[in-house]
């Protein structure tokens, strides 16, 4: 009995030791378990984490290859325009503005020796033409080796006049908050700037901070490449425009004469809102109007009494001369028209073709009211130089007959704006 006792009290000891020793491994089990579980759901969010941000990270380079592929199909797309040399810059700032969502305005401006220009513009406001006509100093503009991020830039330069400050806001039809500046570089050299705002209070990301460095090194290039392009055109006129200068030097009543109609014709354009190739057409074609008169005997030129029949013949014979020679170059069929049509009247009295009133070529019409009124203001051997009211009234009064009237008014508000002499 005492046995079969001590058996049971072994056999009780023995399941409860067994009971705890299980109960406590299971225990340790269940919190090795839990552990596991802990770990492998720290491991899970942590590999969460990477597979979102490696999902941004795929995301925002998808997005960077899109913009890039954008931008170089906008680059070759105005590249192969016929017109990339004279209107490069609008079709360049509103692909630079495809690119960066956070702006909604825009500019690029060009360095021009003391002065400064705004070429292109993008904006709401109704002040855009008064910025680009607008009367800039260099010493103004806000030059960037490299693209950065500038904040309000109204603010930016201490030596910009208030005016203009509040002339730039007006013409973009907001505050700016900020801008990225992108240099404009033909080269090594800085020629301009490219800006691009915002007209919230939002910050520019990197990808399109990024964007815009890779817009800037290609845009660089392009421009270099047209630049060699142009060194053909370039030495052209130059060598033109040194026909024109020996020609008005030896007639020494004339000199200058030609750079003064190119000046005052140009203005008219502005006003009348010329695009920056249209300008170019009526700069060369002001500058060459009379380049044919190298031709003319100087007999002829000089002669101090009325020409005979024959000798006007041969001194109207300089507009078709001048056409030839200026036709001959591609990039001067238009300035050639001006050659040949500047003496054409309103009334249809003029020659070479008597043509009228507004079959008579724009930029002739506008040439032809220059060239009276400088010819009018200056000493000459033929006639007595008139007043700014005298030529004024002159031109007045051959409006309509001589001139284009409408022109007329435009070119009346110019004349009076020039220094007097």
């Amino acid at each position: 009995m005492i046995l079969i006792i001590t058996v049971m009290a072994f056999i009780t000891v023995m399941s409860i030791f067994l009971n705890r020793l299980v109960r406590s491994k299971v225990k340790k089990s269940v919190e090795d378990l839990r552990k596991n579980v802990e770990e492998m759901s720290y491991e899970n969010n942590l590999l969460k984490e990477k597979m979102e941000l490696l999902d941004h990270e795929n995301h925002d380079l998808k997005l960077e290859l899109t913009k890039f592929s954008k931008m170089i199909d906008g680059f070759a797309n105005i590249y192969s325009k016929p017109e990339f040399k004279s209107e490069i810059f609008n079709d360049v700032l509103e692909l630079a503005l495809s690119l960066v969502p956070e702006a909604r305005a825009g500019s690029i401006s060009i360095a021009n020796g003391k002065r400064w220009e705004y070429v292109a513009i993008h904006g709401n406001g109704k002040s855009i033409n008064d910025l680009k006509s607008a009367d800039l100093n260099s010493e103004w503009m806000v030059m960037v080796p490299k693209v950065s991020i500038v904040e309000n830039i109204t603010n930016k330069n201490d030596k910009v006049p208030e005016t203009y400050s509040k002339l730039i806001e007006n013409a973009f039809g907001s505050h700016i908050y900020r801008s990225i500046a992108v240099p404009i570089k033909v080269g090594n050299d800085t020629i301009g700037n490219c800006f691009l705002d915002a007209l919230d209070d939002l910050q520019f990301s990197e990808s399109s901070k990024k964007i815009m460095e890779y817009f800037s090194t290609i845009l660089s290039k392009l421009l270099m490449m047209n630049e060699v392009q142009s060194v053909g055109y370039i030495n052209i006129n130059n060598t033109l425009r040194t026909i024109v200068n020996f020609y008005e030097m030896k007639c020494s009543n004339m000199r200058g004469h030609s750079e003064n109609v190119a000046y005052l014709s140009t203005k008219i354009g502005e006003e009348l809102g010329f695009s920056p190739k249209q300008l170019d057409d009526l700069y060369w074609g002001a500058l060459f109007h009379d380049i044919g008169m190298i031709a003319i005997p100087d007999e002829i030129v000089d002669k101090p009494s009325k020409l005979t029949e024959e000798e006007f013949d041969t001194m109207k014979s300089h507009t078709m001369l001048g056409e030839k020679i200026l036709s001959y170059h591609e990039h001067l069929k238009e300035v050639s028209i001006v050659a040949k049509y500047h003496h054409e009247n309103f009334d249809g009295s003029g020659y070479p073709d008597g043509l009228k009133g507004g079959s008579i070529p724009l930029l002739a019409r506008i040439v032809s009211v220059a060239d009276t009124f400088e010819i009018l203001r200056r000493e000459n051997n033929h006639a007595p130089t008139l007043s700014l009211s005298e030529a004024m009234k002159n031109i007045e009064q051959n409006s309509g007959i001589q001139f284009d009237p409408e022109i007329t008014v435009i070119a009346a508000k110019v004349f009076q704006n020039i220094p007097t002499r």
